[in-house]
């Protein structure tokens, strides 16, 4: 089936979740690296970046199969570009235009990540109103059948693009002018931002009882989360991987500066570690996508396309 083909495929909801969960339980057999080049202009502006990714997924003593992902961003028109390919004993073996699935496969991550602390939210802010936002809408009425509404902060309202596609969904998208954490018991951030947005000036704002703050870090430009903020003693914070720790630059400099010593994996929450206490403090998941998601989706699509 040709790469262009497979665009518009909509991966079941459920069964997505439940493949990256496995992937998860069996990451042990999963080796992976993750290279990411960063570009820039002739004054040092931020162009944009390439994601390189290669998994191989070990077989006993068959050939390993291993995964390829990659795709550029740029700033300019803000948007991206992913590839996934699978190879088996030096053959490729399956390629396609895995775009669309990326951002199903974001959202479904967050699914999972609520499942999995046990986290239900009732008062929701999503920060953005672009394609991944509306997919975060999606998923969030699967797990949440009873969404009505949700508020949402973006540059300028987005009434006749992010709206109506929730109200189509059958959720209400409430416009928020400003940006105010106060009030809310979940928090979703999908921006490309070139500016930090939760910082010690407003986390105090935050409810201190459970409070749920999803990071998807969409760009290397710069985290939706000052690095000091990971290091207080009112937060949890969780990650989706080991390389998140180290794979973007505010991430780097977070651990560099010690801000990073008490992180939880949700690799271990999901092999029945224990739970952080989520009752009496706040809770960050910094999600950048991992090759755990990337081999989830791509089995599904190759299936699909036999």
């Amino acid at each position: 089936m040709e790469a262009e083909a497979m665009t518009k495929i909509t991966l079941d909801k459920d069964v997505l979740i439940a493949n990256i969960r496995t992937q998860f339980a069996n990451s042990n057999q999963l080796k992976y690296k993750r290279a990411m080049f960063e570009f820039e202009d002739s004054a040092g502006g931020f162009l944009g970046d390439n994601v390189f990714e290669t998994s191989f997924l070990l077989r006993d003593n068959q050939p390993p199969l291993i995964y390829e992902v990659s795709g550029p961003y740029d700033v300019i028109s803000n948007e991206y570009a992913t590839i996934g390919r699978i190879y088996e004993s030096g053959q490729r073996i399956f390629e396609c235009d895995m775009k669309d699935q990326i951002q199903q496969r974001t959202a479904a991550m967050v699914t999972l990540f609520f499942d999995a602390i046990g986290h239900q939210p009732k008062k929701i802010l999503i920060v953005g109103a672009g394609k991944l936002a509306t997919e975060m809408v999606e998923y969030l009425k699967h797990s949440l059948p009873g969404l009505s509404a949700i508020d949402y902060h973006a540059r300028t309202q987005r009434a006749d693009t992010f709206e109506a596609n929730c109200t189509s969904i059958g959720v209400r998208a409430i416009y928020q002018p400003d940006l105010t954490l106060a009030g809310y018991d979940t928090i979703i951030m999908v921006t490309n931002t070139a500016t930090c947005l939760v910082d010690a000036g407003n986390i105090d704002t935050v409810l201190q009882d459970g409070a749920v703050i999803a990071s998807l870090c969409t760009t290397s430009q710069v985290g939706e989360i000052a690095g000091e903020v990971y290091g207080r003693d009112d937060i949890n914070v969780i990650f989706d991987y080991d390389l998140t720790r180290s794979f973007t630059p505010d991430m780097r400099a977070a651990d560099h500066a010690g801000h990073l010593k008490h992180v939880t994996f949700l690799t271990d929450i999901l092999r029945d570690h224990p739970v952080p206490a989520l009752a009496d403090k706040k809770t960050i998941l910094r999600i950048t996508g991992t090759p755990m998601q990337n081999v989830a989706v791509l089995d599904m699509m190759h299936t699909i396309s036999s």
